[in-house]
């Protein structure tokens, strides 16, 4: 196994906690989010006024072609589990993700934090972990993974635009269970 490569970015929001938060549980589909096949709640508990969930995400995984031999058909999609705590005293919303096929070439795990820290701006704090069998292999995930950060990004903003578009119509979004 390599070494632990690591990826950190801080960046602001001008929305609220609120408003970031729905937008994550609402954030699939949208047009940056087409490698999505599905995803499904697998747990959803509220402990200590702190909402508790567990979602599996499934994706269409790229492979490249010199990994292909290495990768039985079966794993050419990417299941994700997603675990989120969100803490509305404190205005934090914490999701730590992670791939659970592939795990024997490559382990990604990121967490990500939503803080909100005035009326209408939030903190978005992202820490990623990789570890892979081989060099060239975390190279590329990493790599991916920084380019994917962008359109990440564009997909949240994208789903906060629709959700700003509903409040000026009046229309009160829900949250799927």
């Amino acid at each position: 196994m390599t070494s632990p490569r690591y990826f950190f970015n801080l960046s602001t929001l001008k929305k609220s906690w609120e408003d970031v938060t729905v937008a994550h549980w609402m954030k699939y589909p949208n047009p940056f989010s087409n490698h999505v096949l599905s995803e499904d709640v697998v747990d959803r508990h509220v402990l200590d006024g702190k909402l508790y969930t567990v979602r599996l995400i499934v994706k269409k995984q790229r492979i490249p072609g010199y990994l292909l031999w290495m990768i039985p058909a079966k794993h050419h999609a990417c299941y994700v589990r997603e675990t989120s705590v969100i803490d509305p005293v404190l205005q934090e919303c914490t999701i730590t993700s992670e791939n659970l096929n592939c795990r024997y070439i490559s382990t990604v795990i990121e967490t990500l934090k939503y803080k909100g820290v005035k009326i209408c701006e939030t903190l978005i704090e992202r820490k990623t972990k990789f570890t892979a069998r081989l060099e060239r292999i975390q190279e590329a995930v990493f790599n991916k993974y920084v380019k994917n950060v962008a359109t990440t990004d564009k997909g949240l903003q994208c789903v906060l635009g629709l959700l700003d578009e509903c409040k000026r119509q009046g229309i009160t979004a829900a949250v799927p269970t």
